[in-house]
């Protein structure tokens, strides 16, 4: 079993949106998102969305969107972020979502056997002793909900765990937010996040371990319309090791007839 991970989909099949406006590398991202997501995606790995899923407004213009995201390959969970104007709360959304489509809001779910959480998310302050985001508190207790759900569920002890925060969890220089101690403290394997479309942005975003933890920016065009493989598992849940590689320095020598 894969997890992946691509967020920022911005579908909009009820109402149509060009997005190449923006740039051209969104001409036709959609489909490039499908052919790339069928190529590497199986039936029974999981893909992380943690927001940005749809432009619509209503649960009604959302139908479209969802039901192209139920025919792709994977279990799906799915977060929102700041673009998700249709998204209400888990209760009321989880039932229109097709199947093996998952929704995380505060909350967490058992996902085959690993566990995903999330929350939308927020900006962080960008300076040392700005004032926060009032969207800030809020979604940091919906976190520490979801968090509490993860341990219930043995993620971060017994099971791999994944959180989606749809916003970076550091600064733009790079320094923690307070998303980053409570990731750590709950033994998350990875957070993944979006919400950045501006190229210089991508190189300064932490997208590396940081206390044990690995951060992805999964945004879609940051990673080039195509899921992002995050871990490779057995069906146990474990981690599979990565194939050892030879190098030159053990390959036998070759002989010389001439010598």
């Amino acid at each position: 079993m894969n997890v992946w991970a691509i967020s920022d989909l911005h579908l909009s099949f009820a109402r149509p949106d060009r997005r190449e406006r923006y740039a051209t590398r969104w001409r036709d991202h959609v489909h490039k998102i499908e052919h790339n997501w069928r190529a590497l995606v199986r039936r029974d790995d999981v893909v992380l969305v943690p927001g940005d899923v749809s432009m619509a407004i209503s649960h009604r213009d959302v139908q479209p969107d969802l039901a192209w995201l139920g025919r792709l390959p994977g279990r799906k969970v799915l977060s929102p972020g700041n673009h998700d104007r249709w998204w209400n709360t888990v209760e009321a959304i989880q039932p229109f979502l097709r199947d093996f489509t998952t929704a995380v809001e505060g909350t967490a779910a058992l996902v085959g056997e690993v566990v995903v959480c999330g929350a939308r998310g927020a900006v962080v302050p960008r300076e040392p002793g700005m004032p926060e985001d009032p969207a800030l508190v809020p979604e940091l207790a919906a976190l520490d909900r979801a968090l509490e759900q993860a341990a219930a569920l043995g993620g971060g002890r017994d099971r791999r765990l994944y959180v989606l925060w749809h916003y970076p969890p550091f600064d733009e220089h790079g320094r923690p937010g307070p998303v980053v101690e409570r990731v750590k403290a709950a033994g998350a394997a990875a957070c993944v996040y979006g919400h950045l479309h501006i190229e210089g942005q991508w190189s300064r975003a932490v997208q590396r371990p940081v206390d044990g933890v690995r951060y992805h920016c999964v945004a879609a065009d940051a990673v080039g319309f195509r899921p992002l493989l995050i871990d490779r598992l057995g069906s146990d849940g474990k981690p599979v090791p990565a194939p050892v590689r030879r190098t030159g320095a053990t390959a036998p020598k070759p002989t010389n007839p001439g010598a």
